[in-house]
C-alpha cells in the first residue's frame, strides 16, 4: 500500500473514532492535520508493512496511537505555550513547502523559490507554526525568535550522526528521524561541518570551501563535494529531484551550494 492510500485509510479510521476532531488530509504528502497539529504517517506505515496488521489490528493501533497523541498535546504539552518560559526551549527552525496554507499567517524567512524557512514550536508528535501575534504575546522580536530557534536546533545537532558514504562519489547523509534533518542546513555550524567532512587535500586552497546540498524532504539531507566531476554532480542532483516526488514531507527538487556563511540555489 502506498503512502497516499494509507493516509486515506487512516483518515477514515480517525473520522470513525474521533468524528468531532476534524482530522483532514494535509497539504503535504503523507500528513494528516487536526487544527494546528500535523501528524506524519511514514512511521505508522512502516510499522503496518512490517507487522502485517489485520484490518482490526490496524484500526485499534490507529485509535490508540492518536488517542495518546491528542491527550499529550492537550494536557501537559500544549502546542502553543502561553508563556515565553515554556515556549523558549521548544522553538526550532523548520523548512517547509512555500505553498502550505498555514504559512500565510506564520513567521517565515526566505530560503528558495519552492521552500520557506519558518519557526515552529516542537512537541512529541507534531509542531505548530509561530505567528507574529505569538511573538508579541511572548514579548519577543521575530529576529530573537529565529535566533533562539537556531540555537535550540544546534544544541540538538552537535552529536547528530552523519552517515558518510566513501563512494565514489563520496557523500554525507543526515537522517536522524527527528523531523528537522533538512532544516539543519540553516545552521552555519552544520554547514561548516559538512564542508570539512567533504574536503580533500587536492582542493584548491584559493577557492572558498563549499559543498552541494539537497533537501528533497523534511527528514533527509544529503551533501557532496562541490569539486565532483559534472556527470557525478548531475547524477546526485537527479537523485534529489526524484526523491522530492517520492517521500512524505517533500521539499525541494533543487540543489544548493553552501559555504559556512551562505546558501545559494543552483539553477539548472
Amino acid at each position: 500500500m502506498d503512502l497516499e492510500s494509507f493516509s486515506r485509510r487512516v483518515l477514515g479510521i480517525l473520522k470513525r473514532h474521533f468524528p468531532s476532531e476534524g482530522f483532514q488530509l494535509g497539504e503535504e504528502f503523507g500528513v494528516l492535520t487536526c487544527g494546528e497539529l500535523q501528524f506524519g504517517l511514514s512511521n505508522l506505515l512502516a510499522q503496518y508493512q512490517q507487522s502485517g496488521f489485520s484490518d482490526e489490528e490496524l484500526d485499534e493501533t490507529v485509535r490508540l496511537t492518536f488517542s495518546r497523541m491528542l491527550e499529550m498535546v492537550r494536557t501537559a504539552d500544549n502546542v502553543l505555550p502561553g508563556s515565553w518560559e515554556e515556549a523558549k526551549p521548544r522553538l526550532r527552525v523548520q523548512l517547509c513547502r512555500s505553498d502550505i496554507d498555514a504559512l500565510r499567517k506564520a513567521i517565515t524567512f526566505p530560503f528558495a523559490s519552492d521552500v520557506t524557512s519558518s519557526v515552529v514550536v516542537d512537541s512529541p508528535h507534531g509542531y505548530a507554526y509561530i505567528r507574529p501575534e505569538d511573538a508579541e504575546r511572548w514579548g519577543q522580536s521575530v529576529v530573537d525568535l529565529i535566533e533562539v530557534a537556531k540555537e535550540n536546533l544546534l544544541a540538538e545537532s552537535l552529536d547528530c550522526p552523519m552517515g558518510v558514504v566513501e563512494g565514489p562519489p563520496k557523500f554525507i547523509a543526515i537522517q536522524s528521524g527527528d523531523g528537522y534533518d533538512a532544516a539543519r542546513v540553516l545552521l552555519p555550524e552544520i554547514r561548516a561541518r559538512l564542508i570539512e567532512e567533504l574536503s580533500d587535500e587536492t582542493d584548491d586552497p584559493s577557492i572558498e570551501p563549499a559543498a552541494i546540498v539537497g533537501v528533497p524532504n523534511r527528514d533527509f539531507l544529503i551533501a557532496w563535494s562541490a569539486h565532483l566531476p559534472a556527470d557525478l554532480q548531475q547524477q546526485l542532483a537527479q537523485t534529489v529531484a526524484d526523491d522530492s516526488h517520492r517521500q512524505s514531507h517533500p521539499l525541494s527538487e533543487q540543489t544548493f551550494r553552501i559555504t559556512a556563511e551562505s546558501i545559494w540555489p543552483i539553477h539548472p
